[in-house]
Formats: structure tokens, sequence, C-alpha cells
């Protein structure tokens, strides 16, 4: 008996962690696109825009040749709050083909494909043909997708677009985790 109350009290308790309103807010406050390597790209773009107290983005990309593999550098460096410390959360480098097609155990990433997947135009899957137009549109964060215990600070987050074991470019997002009352009548100090 006790060991169904204790397994029923945990799948509640996971419910509501789940549910609750996460009091932090991720805004990205600029993407740049840098060191596109136009023998690749027709068009490499990306727009971020701010609606009711949230980040979104629109991008657009569009090869001149079929891309049939591609590696990814991705890093996530992160500053507390009035700490001038900075922490690598991670530094990594991957087959990018491989992350779109496959689940990884990485929760960031699979945050990330799962929002790409939904929010793309057509399907973002290898090999990349030539003259389609991948893009996403209204991407944005869900706060519920974190633990609710994120910190607050600031982060910078390096994309690079690697093939033939070259660069082909980079794509640089700053940003801030700030607080967000989640009692409509709570004023922030």
């Amino acid at each position: 008996m006790n060991f169904w109350l204790l397994i029923w009290s945990s799948i509640l308790i996971f419910k509501c962690m789940r549910c609750e309103e996460r009091n932090f807010r991720v805004y990205i406050d600029e993407v740049n696109i840098t060191q596109v390597d136009t023998d690749l790209y027709e068009k490499f773009e990306c727009k971020v825009y701010q609606v009711d107290n949230r980040t979104y983005m629109d991008s657009s990309h569009i090869f001149k040749r079929t891309v049939d593999d591609i590696t990814v550098h991705a890093a996530l460096d992160f500053w507390k709050l009035n700490s001038k410390q900075k922490m690598k959360l991670y530094d990594v480098e991957f087959d990018g083909c491989y992350i779109l097609e496959n689940s990884n155990k990485n929760r960031l990433f699979n945050m990330f494909v799962k929002n790409l997947k939904k929010h793309s135009t057509v399907k973002f899957k290898c090999p990349f043909q030539a003259n389609v137009n991948y893009e996403f549109k209204n991407l944005t964060m869900s706060e519920q997708d974190f633990p609710s215990f994120v910190p607050l600070g600031k982060f910078r987050s390096l994309i690079e677009y690697i093939t033939n074991q070259k660069l082909r470019s980079r794509v640089i997002a700053s940003g801030k985790i700030s607080p967000y009352p989640t009692d409509p009548f709570k004023v922030l100090e």
C-alpha cells in the first residue's frame, strides 16, 4: 500500500512541477550571421523580434547546391546575474544530419530540433536540396521546456556549420534569462 501511495504522490508532484508557471523568460537580443560561404549559400538570413514579452525568430536558408552532410560546432556560454565569470555550458561538434533525424540525449538540442520542426515551412532533413527555401517562422523557446530552476543571467550561443571540413557559416546569438512575474499583480523590483 505504501509503495503505491509513494508512486502516485511522485506522479502528482512531477505533474505539478511540469505545469508550474516559470518565473523567467528567455530573450534573444541579437543574432549575427557571419562567415557565410557564398559558394554554398544563395541566402542565409535570420530576424529576431519581440512580441508580448517573448522572443521570436524567422530564418531562411537557400543552398546553391545539394548538401548531404553537415557538421555543427555549437557552444553556449553563460554569465550569472551580477557575475563576470563565464561558464561554458557546452562546446560540442556533431553530425547535423544525425541530430535532425534521430533523438538525442541532450535535452537542449532536442528542444531546439522539436521547435525547428514545429515552425518550419519544409522538412529540415539531409540531404538539403539546392534552391529550396528552408525557413522557419515564429520560432520561440517555451520556458515550460526548461527546468523550473534556471538561473538568471546572460548567454552567448555560437553555431558554426561546416561541410567538407570548411567553415560555411557562423551564427552568434546573445540574450538573457530575465525574471518574469507569474502573479499578474506582483511587481518586480
